[in-house]
């Protein structure tokens, strides 16, 4: 029920901005900073019903050094993003750098700043990390879970469906990077932050 919700939270509201003359900051806006808050209004009320703690989703700090914690989900950001240029372009040496322009206005100043960078990583990890992964773990197994939870994420986001094979195994790849700092620090918090900086990545800076 959690990976259809969530399935059809991102999917239909995709297909249904799609067929309006909205320029792209309105899009961002409305996807990444407007539509979350009745998903998360759902989630409250779901995990109220079922009286689910916040520890059995992750929603706790590690028992690791938390500064050290946030460099390493920093740095996993930073790889993974150095491999998109790298496989997306050819090569960070042949990168055509004119390309680059920075994202500007207030709606992408908001959906990406709050949206993208902080509301959307969020929203992702509890679902995919906190909800199916562990739902999955307790049932499969974590190496098992691992790999499934990887592959439903990658399925709910709309721009997989272009058959773009590059594509689907970044987003594989990073459902597997965040899963697994979910299993190895038993929290949310490394997972949100490695995510939400992968989009901060993408947010200060916008490829056309």
């Amino acid at each position: 029920m959690v990976f259809v919700v969530s399935f059809l939270s991102i999917l239909v509201p995709s297909l249904f901005l799609a067929g309006y003359s909205l320029n792209v900051s309105t899009q961002f806006f409305i996807a990444e900073a407007l539509l979350p808050i009745p998903f998360f209004a759902f989630f409250f009320y779901w995990f109220r019903k079922k009286n689910i703690q916040k520890q059995e989703i992750g929603f706790c700090l590690p028992d690791a050094n938390i500064l050290l914690v946030t460099l390493v989900a920093i740095v996993i950001a930073a790889i993974f993003k150095g491999a998109d240029f790298v496989l997306f372009f050819g090569s960070l040496s042949e990168f055509d750098w004119s390309r680059l322009s920075i994202v500007d206005g207030p709606f992408f100043a908001v959906s990406y700043g709050i949206g993208r960078v902080m509301i959307t990583p969020l929203m992702e990890e509890v679902v995919h990390r906190g909800v199916i992964y562990g739902y999955l773990r307790s049932r499969l197994g974590w190496p098992l879970g691992l790999v499934l939870q990887a592959l439903l994420f990658t399925l709910v986001h709309p721009n997989v469906y272009q058959g773009d094979l590059t594509m689907m195994l970044f987003y594989f790849a990073f459902g597997l990077g965040f899963g697994g700092l979910y299993q190895y620090y038993r929290s949310l918090y490394p997972a949100v932050i490695c995510h939400g900086a992968l989009n901060y990545l993408d947010a200060t800076i916008q490829v056309f």
